[in-house]
């Protein structure tokens, strides 16, 4: 009978979907997990709509809308012309089916962020009216979606809108990184203060989200103060320094801070990390592309006279001493930040004058046996520069805590020869083998449980360079829920060779290759039955 009507009527229309504004919305969870400090707990890092299995490809929050930007396909300009007339249906009618269209397109794309601002320019040429409908709608897309997308694109919405209210809810979702880059746009757009409102952003976020919203800070700094943040603190985030390090050094005047007289020693120590951060280079402008080079290492040099006397200086100075030998040899990259052979020769001889001035290797035994982890992660540093033995120090470490798993990887980039059994067996002792197939079901992600495993991911290719040994460590991975583990564990098999197989492990692998669910891992036993080498 329905079918009847609907055809005697002409319409088209589609089932309509259902309601999808809820109280239990993402904004409800991150505003209700802020620390006392304004920052959004670590707890809260991963959203309620996180895709969940081991085998889904997982960004860190913030990475996806960086790495991925507009296309110009065909099929996304289809789109965007379809979303802007859906909306603009809507914004003048405000008709529920518009409604749920615009949800539906919106939450089911897997690159929002390539869609956002050419929609935003195509409403601006339909002339979308902002008012009665649009603006409460893009609030709800906002506040009471469960879908990332659709409060990432309610956030761009309300960044055009030019309603000031909405501000301080804006800014709540940009404490978590994937919303940042969203909320500084909209901050930008809707703030009476662009430049405090993205500095108090900036001070609560650490990951993805600080390095878009600094940047964009950077970009606009006028006030004193926020210019030394940039130095002291802007730089620093969860990815790498190397990301801000020339951003902060050009924005932050670090050549004019570091030209004064004297400078406190954090200030030297800001200073150090962003000079070692643009040698290292990488993803972002480096020392090369810095015309303001030669003065700031130039000065970098003089306060070291004072301030170098901790190992992670040391560090740093031999950083600047390798970089200077090679712009001396070569200066074609560098030749437009005002060095000469003066400026280099005369930081050559004060450096080395600093760095056989100290027992360095003192300080760095000193620094090995601290229970701060940065202070031994430089004096690692530090020891590999001097070319210190640090084999006891590494393994008296991992025996205090052998589920941590970077011990592990310290040991295993140290051991030689006649450590091998003692460290294999550490690892039967220590990782609970049996639970890698009936464990938690947090091994597979990032919970409590995965901790007491991470030392498989350095110990199997460890296992590879000795043909016959740790056994029971491969007979428990081949049986392990986790894919990673399986496939590590055959790359071993295959590199050593079917000829030393023991019958246990070789049971073990024809029971995976009967049970085996995933097709990649299928792919490999396939070849090692071929006796082909893995990728």
């Amino acid at each position: 009978m329905r079918d009847w009507i609907k055809n005697i009527f002409n319409t088209n229309e589609e089932p309509i979907l259902e309601e999808w504004r809820n109280e239990q919305s993402i904004y409800q969870f991150i505003s209700s997990n802020i620390d006392t400090t304004g920052k959004l707990k670590e707890s809260a890092e991963e959203l309620p709509d996180e895709k969940k299995g081991e085998n889904d490809l997982r960004f860190a929050a913030g990475l996806s809308d960086t790495l991925f930007g507009n296309s110009e396909s065909e099929e996304s300009t289809a789109q965007i012309n379809e979303l802007a007339s859906i909306i603009k249906r809507f914004a003048q009618y405000g008709d529920k089916k518009s409604d749920l269209k615009i949800y539906e397109l919106i939450a089911s794309n897997d690159n929002i962020v390539s869609l956002i601002d050419p929609v935003l320019e195509e409403m601006g040429k339909l002339s979308v009216p902002i008012e009665p409908y649009l603006f409460p709608f893009a609030q709800d897309l906002s506040f009471k979606a469960t879908n990332r997308n659709a409060v990432k694109f309610g956030i761009a919405i309300l960044g055009v809108c030019q309603r000031e209210n909405v501000l301080e809810e804006i800014k709540t979702l940009g404490l978590h990184d994937e919303f940042t880059l969203y909320t500084t746009i909209a901050i930008i757009n809707l703030s009476d203060d662009p430049e405090g409102d993205l500095w108090e952003l900036s001070k609560k976020v650490n990951g993805w989200g600080k390095i878009q919203s600094v940047d964009r800070l950077a970009n606009m700094v006028t006030q004193p103060a926020i210019k030394d943040w940039l130095l002291l603190e802007g730089y620093k985030n969860d990815i790498m320094y190397e990301y801000l390090a020339y951003t902060c050094a050009v924005h932050g005047e670090l050549d004019e801070k570091l030209s004064l007289e004297k400078i406190d020693r954090a200030m030297y120590i800001a200073a150090g990390e962003i000079i070692e951060a643009l040698i290292a280079g990488g993803p972002a402008e480096d020392i090369s592309n810095y015309t303001s080079a030669s003065i700031v290492i130039e000065q970098y040099v003089r306060h070291s006279q004072e301030h170098a006397t901790e190992v992670g200086n040391y560090i740093v100075l031999s950083s600047i001493f390798n970089l200077l030998q090679d712009i001396q040899d070569d200066m074609t990259d560098h030749a437009e930040n005002g060095w000469t052979q003066d400026i280099i020769s005369n930081c050559l001889i004060d450096i080395s004058a600093i760095l056989h001035r100290l027992d360095w290797e003192e300080k760095t035994w000193e620094a090995l046996n601290s229970t701060d982890n940065t202070t031994y992660w430089s004096g690692k540093q530090a020891a590999r520069l001097l070319g210190l033995d640090v084999w006891d120090v590494y393994w008296k470490r991992l025996l205090a805590s052998p589920h941590e798993g970077s011990l592990w990887y310290d040991v295993l980039n140290e051991y030689m020869e006649p450590h091998v059994d003692e460290i294999i067996d550490l690892a039967i002792k220590t990782i609970p083998l049996d639970e890698l197939s009936t464990g938690p079901e947090d091994i597979l992600g990032l919970g409590p449980n995965y901790s007491k495993f991470q030392s498989l991911d350095f110990i199997l290719p460890f296992l590879e360079r000795h043909p016959g040994k740790g056994e029971p460590i491969l007979i428990a991975t081949l049986n392990s829920r986790v894919t990673r583990h399986r496939n590590f564990s055959l790359r071993v098999l295959g590199k050593w060779g079917k000829e030393i197989w023991s019958p246990a492990l070789a049971a073990a692998f024809e029971k995976l290759k009967s049970l085996e669910p995933n097709a990649d891992t299928k792919a490999n036993i396939e070849k090692l039955e071929r006796g082909e080498a893995l990728d």
